[in-house]
């Protein structure tokens, strides 16, 4: 009977195996959305990465690409007006005033720098150096008439021996009542020279040689001698030894 019984099982049990286990197809999907979560987020990570060294690439690009700024001269003597005019002072005697401050044309000579002044019958008179490279030109603050507001250049055609270059204007003054021999002599030396010698009318005078910012290469000058044109006879460099200064050309 219990021989029976069991054969008559095992055949039950081949023939109708146990049902699936249910919870299997659960387990299934819950494991295959774990693995998707899994593979998203490292997909995420590695795009942030990515993004992060793009990112940095391209700040990086953007900074190299700026106007760098720059770096302040390194030269002590090195100076900058307000008008962004920068030069290398000589030695003194040196002038860096600016002149043509108020006057309607100022801005037509800017940057100016006085040399000299003075005074003569009826009138103050200044002499400036302008921005072309060995000019000057006779103004002032104020009318500055007697010598007609004349101007020279003198920056070219120096000879290896040529010691100076200037000119001589003469004054003309109203309403004198005897006349009067007054003349300007302006001009320019080499930037070695301290001192001009004129000679004029039997006398002679002497006034500083001045730098200024519109040349490195000149110094200028300007003194009124009471004398004719005709009279003067001698211009004269002299350097800091005393001694007579070089040409510029030479």
């Amino acid at each position: 009977m219990t021989d029976d019984l069991g054969a008559k099982l095992a055949l039950l049990t081949d023939e109708r195996p146990e049902p699936a286990d249910p919870a299997a197809p659960i387990r299934s999907r819950i494991e295959s959305r774990q693995r998707r979560r899994r593979t998203t987020a490292a997909v995420c990570a590695a795009a942030v990465v990515i993004a992060v060294v793009v990112a940095s690439t391209v700040v990086g690009t953007i900074k190299s690409a700026e106007p760098q700024v720059a770096a302040p001269s390194q030269t002590p003597t090195t100076r900058s007006t307000t008008l962004e005019f920068k030069y290398t002072p000589l030695p003194e005697p040196w002038s860096d005033e600016p002149a043509f401050t108020t006057q309607p044309d100022s801005l037509k000579y800017a940057p100016a720098f006085y040399v000299t002044d003075g005074s003569i019958p009826n009138e103050h008179w200044a002499v400036a150096s302008t921005y072309s490279d060995g000019c000057l030109v006779i103004t002032d603050e104020g009318p500055a008439k007697s010598f007609g507001g004349a101007m020279g250049c003198f920056y070219e055609n120096w000879q290896p021996d040529q010691r100076s270059q200037y000119k001589t204007v003469p004054a003309v003054i109203p309403n004198a009542g005897s006349p009067t021999h007054l003349t300007m002599v302006m001009g320019a030396v080499s930037a070695e020279a301290r001192k001009v010698r004129i000679t004029a009318g039997g006398k002679t005078y002497s006034t500083d040689a001045i730098g200024t910012p519109n040349s490195s290469r000149l110094r200028f000058f300007a003194v009124v001698v009471n004398a004719a044109e005709s009279q003067v006879t001698a211009v004269t460099p002299i350097d800091a030894a005393g001694n007579v200064a070089p040409s510029p050309g030479s």
